[in-house]
């Protein structure tokens, strides 16, 4: 499966999202509130734009990853998110301890999904309908994937 991430970044040859958590921009900075996670935004069809700002400018850069190595978050065919209370309980210690949060710190949906999924399926990342759009998923990678730059333009 293709994926297309725009960015103004020259030259990228591997979308680490490590990396990409240090250059937030202005439209996912309301992603990453939701969710404190680094990933990696992608658009599944080519010519896609973002449901709030339109058109992205930039560099196109293509990725490609299996179908299985995303977790289908709106179908959560596994019930993840209705995973037994003892799931719960472990990822909870396992998450405040990886961010050194206080025993009051709430965990994450998404992230307990991710691990739960990440664990169970080797998902790498999330894949969502976008909003608004039909037949138009957006693609959340937490995994570094490698990048192959394409010379067309995006849009």
């Amino acid at each position: 499966m293709t994926l297309y991430h725009v960015s103004s970044t020259p030259d990228i040859e591997v979308l680490d999202p490590a990396i990409a958590a240090k250059n937030v921009k202005t439209y996912t900075n309301a992603e990453y509130k939701a969710w404190d996670r680094p990933r990696v935004f992608f658009f599944t069809k080519w010519g896609q734009e973002d449901v709030g700002i339109g058109r992205i400018r930039g560099n196109v850069y293509e990725v490609e990853v299996s179908p299985n190595q995303l977790y289908p978050l709106a179908e959560d065919p596994n019930g993840y998110y209705k995973r037994s209370k003892e799931d719960y309980e472990e990822h909870k210690a396992r998450y405040k301890e990886m961010r050194n949060k206080p025993d009051y710190y709430p965990v994450n949906l998404f992230e307990m999904v991710a691990t739960l999924a990440g664990r169970d399926e080797g998902a790498i990342g999330f894949i969502y309908p976008q909003q608004g759009q039909a037949n138009k998923d957006i693609v959340a990678l937490w995994e570094p994937v490698s990048a192959k730059r394409s010379e067309k333009s995006f849009y």
